[in-house]
C-alpha cells in the first residue's frame, strides 16, 4: 500500500464522540460514537465502521466495511460496503473473534456512494462522489446523498444530508451544521505492518 494510505489509516483508525457538541446543544446534536477498526484478514485497506447512538450503544445504526484505496497519486477512494446480513456482526467491533468471521462474502458493494479523500491542510478532507447518486431511502421517501468529512489529528468533522432527487431540497440530516468528533481511542497499532 502506498504511504498516502498509510498515513491516512494511522490518523483515521479509533474510537470518536462527539460528547462535548451533544452536552452543549442536546435539541440539535444526539451523542454519537464512531469506530474504525481494521479488519487484518480482509483486503489491505480494510476498515470495519460502526456508528452508534450513546444511549444504544449495542445496536449500530450504520455498520459498514470501507476499503481504501489509491487510485491517482494522492487521491485516495474510499469504496463503501453494506453488510447482507448486518446483525450478525453488530458486535464485531468490540469482538475480535467475530470480526475474523467476516468474509469477502458478506460484504455488498454500494455503487455510486464511495469517497474520494485528499490531503489537504495538514488533514484529510473526503467528499462522496460526484453525480448525486448515491441514493438513500428514509422516511418512505427517496433521496440521494450529499456527505464530507474533514480528519485532523484527534478531531473529525462530518456532514450529511438528504435531497430529494427533484427539487434538490434537503429532507434530513443537520440543520445546525457539522458533527464534531474527537478520538477518545486510538486503533491504529492495530492495523497491520503489511498496510503501511
Amino acid at each position: 500500500m502506498s504511504a498516502t494510505i498509510g498515513h491516512f489509516l494511522r490518523n483515521l483508525c479509533g474510537e470518536y464522540s462527539n460528547q462535548h457538541q451533544a452536552f452543549e446543544n442536546p435539541p440539535l446534536f444526539a451523542h454519537i460514537f464512531l469506530r474504525y477498526r481494521p479488519i487484518e484478514h480482509l483486503r489491505p485497506g480494510s476498515i470495519l465502521l460502526e456508528q452508534t447512538y450513546a444511549v444504544d450503544p449495542k445496536h449500530p445504526y450504520r455498520l459498514r466495511v470501507i476499503r481504501a484505496e489509491e487510485v491517482t497519486t494522492g487521491i485516495i477512494k474510499l469504496w463503501n460496503h453494506t453488510f447482507k446480513e448486518p446483525d450478525h456482526f453488530s458486535s464485531a467491533t468490540f469482538d475480535k473473534e467475530c470480526r475474523k468471521t467476516i468474509k469477502e462474502e458478506d460484504l455488498i458493494l454500494l455503487d455510486h456512494c464511495h469517497y474520494q479523500v485528499r490531503q489537504l491542510d495538514g488533514g484529510f478532507h473526503g467528499e462522496l462522489e460526484p453525480g448525486c447518486r448515491c441514493i438513500v431511502h428514509r422516511n418512505g421517501k427517496e433521496t440521494y446523498l450529499v456527505s464530507s468529512f474533514h480528519l485532523q489529528g484527534d478531531e473529525l468533522t462530518t456532514l450529511d444530508r438528504g435531497h430529494d432527487p427533484h427539487t434538490h431540497e434537503r429532507c434530513w440530516g443537520s440543520i445546525a451544521g457539522e458533527f464534531h468528533f474527537q478520538r477518545i481511542n486510538n486503533w491504529a497499532e492495530n492495523i497491520p505492518d503489511k498496510w503501511l
